[in-house]
């Protein structure tokens, strides 16, 4: 029940998609479409989502009306209830920020690597993703990421050049997979992770 109390959470209230609640669960889609039947989660999402767009009007509106009853009365504690309404959207703004932040960014699906030209592709495009997300958030970017960076870069020269070679003699590398020698230098690169 805990996993379903879960996915109920994440679809309901948080509002993600039934892929983003598969994956976040571990639970299949169909079997997600069926508990939201079961259990009535449309019905929930909609006075979940009535119940926010209320609850955010109504705070508007007490904001505008505390603020204008400071404006008339100059009163210490009318000023005091402005003071602490703006202070609670300001934290629910950040708030908000923080958890926009905190979203994983959706995985694209897995590749099939059959043939040592699929690893090369495959490995240029992780490179790819790796060094845009390092050049958009600077901050990131350390000694040791580069390093692993520079790493890949050189096992990368080297797959393409024995994929060249394969491709020139026609010869097959395990069955048309990846050589041993290249599976055994990305275990390095990932150390020693299988």
């Amino acid at each position: 029940m805990e996993t379903v109390e879960r996915a109920e959470e994440l679809w309901c209230v948080d509002g993600l998609t039934l892929e983003a609640v598969a994956t976040r669960t571990g639970v299949a889609t169909s079997t997600l479409k069926r508990w939201g039947e079961r259990y009535g989660w449309k019905a929930k999402r909609d006075e979940i989502r009535k119940a926010l767009a209320s609850i955010r009007k109504d705070t508007i509106k007490l904001r505008a009306k505390l603020i204008e009853n400071c404006l008339n009365s100059m009163q210490a504690m009318d000023a005091f209830a402005v003071a602490k309404m703006e202070e609670m959207a300001l934290k629910a703004a950040e708030l908000a920020d923080k958890r926009a932040d905190a979203l994983p960014a959706t995985a694209p699906p897995m590749r099939e690597i059959a043939t040592e030209a699929d690893a090369v592709a495959a490995l240029e495009e992780a490179v790819g993703l790796r060094l845009n997300t390092m050049l958009a958030s600077p901050d990131k970017v350390t000694l040791a990421a580069l390093r692993e960076v520079k790493q890949v870069l050189d096992l990368l020269k080297d797959m393409r050049a024995a994929a060249g070679a394969a491709a020139k003699d026609g010869a097959a590398n395990l069955e048309g997979g990846i050589t041993a020698a290249t599976a055994e230098r990305i275990r390095e690169l990932l150390g020693g992770q299988e």
